[in-house]
């Protein structure tokens, strides 16, 4: 079970502490600079490399931090829930540290393998990994970096950072983006946790997310701005223009749609189901899968909640009801 790997005691987690981010990690992409930060975004397909300064006569690990996605977390009752929507307190989402044992000794290195996949370990059981909607190529990946040098140890920030609402912004973070555009962003939130009920220190620092917040997340990661409010699917109906409503029945519409006029690449699909008084689900449309310039059930979704972001098949049902499609807009195309 996770509990081998992923409790530390109180004890232990204070011993930590005392040397926790004294240790900084420094990233570069393809040829870039050199940067120092607690994050970077590259696309995928971007060379990545990370380092820490040599310290002579010292031992460096690097390790692997992961959120369980084994199941999903809420700070709010779902929908299905006695006293749907009111605050339940924060939701508690277990991290699991693994050593990367290929990468000791070296205090630079490359994250992905050959194939682009982020390097992982092999000790945990079952491994977070192989937990539904992991994604092993895009997405948000935390590192930490340790040092033994003299009897001491140092680290840069890592699990003993994390306070009652999850993971610390501080602890490294790569997040990877599928393209350049506002889906990009959208795909650098996989392998971030289903939240419901986030608050937007959460979705915008990749803690954890719901349906809505994490696709405005993504936005105010693609616009370059802050998350200042919390959204909810009826909010999101509201704030951006409807360029269509329908009704989809198994992911086919009653009326045809074409891609590129009724429904573009990067449009949020939010969805009333029968005999609900709002809308209740949001995500956003990612790619005609069967090329054929039409709206159907083939089609590919981006949506979170309760589970964590993933893409889905519009014939497998999510969005079966009343449908809005709405259409952000920003200065500049959108898309991926």
């Amino acid at each position: 079970m996770f509990s081998r790997a992923l409790i530390f005691s109180a004890s232990l987690l204070a011993a930590l502490s005392s040397w926790a981010g004294d240790l900084s990690i420094e990233a570069r992409v393809d040829s870039g600079r050199w940067m120092r930060g607690a994050s970077i975004s590259p696309r995928k397909g971007e060379a990545i490399a990370l380092r820490v300064a040599p310290r002579p006569n010292a031992t460096i690990r690097w390790y692997r931090i992961y959120a369980d996605l084994s199941r999903y977390y809420k700070n709010a009752n779902h929908p299905w829930e006695p006293s749907p929507y009111a605050w339940a307190g924060w939701g508690k989402i277990p991290y699991l540290r693994e050593e990367l044992r290929s990468l000791r000794g070296r205090w630079e290195i490359n994250p992905l393998d050959a194939s682009g996949r982020v390097l992982r370990g092999e000790e945990l059981e079952p491994h977070p990994a192989k937990a539904p909607h992991y994604v092993e190529d895009v997405g948000t990946f935390w590192f930490q970096a340790e040092v033994e040098e003299g009897g001491a140890t140092s680290r840069s920030p890592g699990l003993e950072q994390s306070d009652y609402r999850g993971l610390s912004p501080k602890v490294f973070r790569v997040s990877i983006r599928e393209g350049e555009g506002y889906l990009g962003y959208v795909t650098s939130f996989f392998n971030v946790p289903g939240l419901f009920g986030s608050v937007p220190h959460q979705s915008y620092h990749y803690i954890g997310v719901d349906c809505a917040d994490v696709l405005m997340a993504a936005r105010a990661r693609w616009m370059g701005q802050p998350l200042e409010r919390d959204f909810n699917v009826a909010a999101l109906v509201e704030e951006f223009p409807r360029a269509v409503t329908v009704q989809l029945r198994q992911g086919v519409p009653e009326r045809a749609l074409p891609i590129g006029e009724s429904v573009r690449p990067g449009d949020l699909l939010a969805v009333r189901y029968p005999r609900a008084r709002q809308f209740q689900h949001v995500g956003v449309f990612f790619s005609d899968e069967n090329a054929n310039g039409l709206l159907d059930a083939d089609d590919l979704v981006l949506h979170a909640g309760p589970e964590a972001l993933h893409r889905s098949r519009l014939g497998e049902g999510a969005f079966d009801g009343e449908v809005a499609i709405l259409r952000p807009k920003r200065s500049g195309s959108q898309g991926r």
